[in-house]
This record gives structure tokens, sequence and C-alpha cells, in this order.
């Protein structure tokens, strides 16, 4: 049987997940030093990146997304890697609020422009995924690129980033996480459910509270649908 570990942000998005899933006791924290916990059994487990004890909010983004992921690794040790939450999507690709993305291409960055040589395609990345088109459909999400940076709006030089890989989704952790699978030779996929659309006209954070109870709901729905066919 295949060891999953499940790679989520906030609190907020991994509670729904952890239900449908049915690791609901009580969690192990991975370090004394940073907030990450872990749900897990002998085959699956779920880990979170905590709340930022300076700041008092969901310690979200590539920073403790590598942290969490390095220590959820060490004590779990995956044969999968799976980055899963939420995301903001793109009506012109035929993006809508709640849609459910698998990545099918390797992830890459669209916020870390190092234009020195060979720094800069270490800096796009390029994160391979185990995800296909038929996998996708079998567990009803739709194919599709997925980005990461570490901002929630999208500047137009990230913008143009995202537009040149054909991006469907932008997050703030897969493409992280994804390094991370690289390094320990695990594989590795990301999820991502729709909160709102980059290309509209309206205030991305407000899109993203009116739709974030969907786009979880969403999630909860599609990862145990991926896990078993898996």
């Amino acid at each position: 049987m295949t060891r999953v570990l499940v790679i989520m942000a906030m609190e907020a998005e991994a509670g729904p997940v952890r239900v449908a899933l049915g690791l609901d006791e009580t969690p192990s924290p991975l370090h004394a030093a940073f907030p990450a916990r872990l749900w897990s059994d002998d085959e699956l487990a779920v880990a979170i990146c905590g709340t930022d004890a300076r700041f008092d909010v969901d310690a979200i983004g590539t920073q403790p997304a590598v942290v969490t992921t390095l220590l959820a690794c060490d004590h779990h040790r995956p044969d999968l890697l799976v980055s899963a939450g939420t995301a903001g999507g793109f009506a012109g690709r035929g993006g809508r609020i709640g849609d459910v993305f698998l990545s099918t291409d390797p992830l890459v960055f669209h916020d870390r422009r190092i234009p020195l040589g060979p720094f800069e395609a270490y800096g796009v990345g390029s994160y391979p995924t185990i995800g296909t088109v038929e996998l996708a459909a079998a567990i009803g999400a739709r194919p599709g690129v997925i980005t990461t940076g570490n901002s929630l709006d999208a500047p137009p030089v990230d913008l143009a980033t995202m537009i040149a890989a054909e991006a469907d989704a932008k997050d703030m952790e897969a493409a992280a996480v994804g390094w991370v699978a690289e390094q320990f030779g695990i594989d590795f996929v990301a999820v991502k459910s729709i909160t709102d659309l980059v290309d509209s006209p309206e205030p991305t954070a407000e899109q993203f509270g009116r739709n974030f109870d969907l786009a979880t709901r969403r999630l909860a729905e599609t990862l145990p649908r991926l896990l078993a066919q898996l």
C-alpha cells in the first residue's frame, strides 16, 4: 500500500479534508520550533503548517510549506506527496469558482526572477507530477498547470509568467512541496480548488472570502477519490 502524505497550509482547508479521510485523532507536533502538526494512521497522513506564533495567522507560503514537508516526510516516510489546498483560477482559460485542478505538468514558480544565466531556470523551477489527464477525469477534477508564488494578488510581472506557463491555477505552496519531493525522490501531485479568478475585475480578497467554503468542500470531496485511485 502506498504511504501518502498530504501537505496543507490552512487549518480551515484541512479540517474538512481530515473529516473526509477519517483522521480525527489528536495531532502530533513535528518540531518544537515550528507550528507544523501531523494527523496520521499507518498509511495516510495530513500535515498543516500551523499557526505563526508571532502573527497568529495560518503560516501560508513557500517557507512554511518547505519546513512542514521536510519535517512531515521525516516522520511519515511517504511514497507520495500531495499538495492540497485552495488557489486562484483563470476565467480566460475556462476556470470557474469551485473547480478542482489536478497538476498534470511540471509545477513552476511565477515570482522567482533570477536573470543570472543558469540561475534563471533554477528560479522558475520545474517539478514533476504524477498527475495525468486520465487520473483527473477519474476523480472528477480538471487537468491543468499550477504555478506558485508568495503573494495572493497577481501583479503584471507575475501574471506574464503565469500566462507564459499557460497556468490554470496559481497557489502559494505547491511548487515548494514539489521541490522537497524532488530532493527525496518521492512521487508528487497537487490538487487545488478555485476560490477566485485572477483575471476578474473583482478584488481577489473579496472573492476568496466569499468562495472559500465552497472550494474547501469541493477539495474534501475530491481528495478521497484521488486516494482511492492511487
